[in-house]
């Protein structure tokens, strides 16, 4: 549980300085095709995603699980590491990863409802963004300016709308500590504003781009494929007429190494 008075709320926009210089270079330095798509339905639908800290199974499971690791990436993004760490500025993050969303996406409106999360709180770091881009929360949006860190209430019904460019953001999730105390004490708390045409997005069932699977369900579905005799190109064929969302964020459609890659990742 999270102490009394320190409940959360919808908009915390931290005093800690980010280095935007840094954070960018680390960014930049990500090779294209580690990005996935998300796995949530029609829920995070425009989104693309890279687990920096969490579980390996290839599934959603991943970003709530108790089997925590780092993954390989991290080590190779010096400031990312140090804002996660537990020497960094809010004390150990449990969980990070990258959220990248399509000019003019949408994520639907939602709440994070995994237990797990509750006694967090999700801290996003801005690394590309433009002024159309808004989190709503509770019915009150809040643009999340780069060069801060941010928080708000994920148990709340939030979503989120973007602009014309790709908006990317660090999140993570931190435990209870003295860091993320002091950090919350210095924190300035935002009303955010009521914008309806933001609401209205945010309920309109838009999907943008269709989430991937997960690597369990799509490698079930190429095991039934091939019990039926096909072959590589064809069940490639097949998950192109089916239009099925592709595993990678960039990919539209499926070739015959996306198939493989697949069916040899771990489970």
């Amino acid at each position: 549980m999270l102490p009394p008075g320190y409940e959360k709320k919808s908009f915390r926009r931290f005093s800690q300085a980010v280095d935007l210089d840094r954070l960018r270079s680390d960014f930049e330095s990500i090779p294209s095709e580690t990005w996935q798509a998300s796995y949530w339905g029609d829920i995070h639908c425009s989104v693309g995603m890279l687990l920096l800290r969490g579980g390996t199974q290839g599934t959603q499971e991943d970003f709530y699980c108790s089997q925590v690791s780092d993954h390989a990436l991290l080590g190779r993004l010096d400031y990312i590491r140090e804002l996660i760490d537990t020497e960094g500025p809010f004390g150990g993050a449990t969980y990070a990863f990258l959220f990248r969303m399509r000019p003019n996406g949408v994520t639907l409106v939602h709440r994070d409802t995994i237990e797990r999360w509750f006694d967090m709180y999700r801290i996003h770091v801005p690394i590309q963004t433009n002024p159309d881009a808004f989190l709503i929360a509770d019915n009150r949006s809040q643009h999340f300016a780069a060069g801060h860190a941010w928080s708000f209430d994920n148990q709340s019904r939030h979503g989120v709308v973007n602009g014309d460019e790709e908006r990317i953001h660090l999140i993570f999730d931190v435990a209870w500590n003295p860091k993320l105390k002091e950090q919350i004490d210095r924190a300035e708390l935002l009303p955010g504003e009521v914008n309806q045409s933001h609401i209205d997005r945010i309920h309109a069932k838009e999907k943008a781009v269709p989430s991937y699977f997960g690597d369990p369900v799509v490698r079930q579905g190429i095991q039934r494929l091939r019990s039926r005799g096909m072959g590589d190109e064809q069940i490639v064929q097949f998950f192109n007429a089916k239009r099925v969302p592709t595993r990678n964020y960039y990919d539209q459609r499926w070739t015959v190494d996306m198939i493989r890659q697949v069916e040899s990742a771990s489970v």
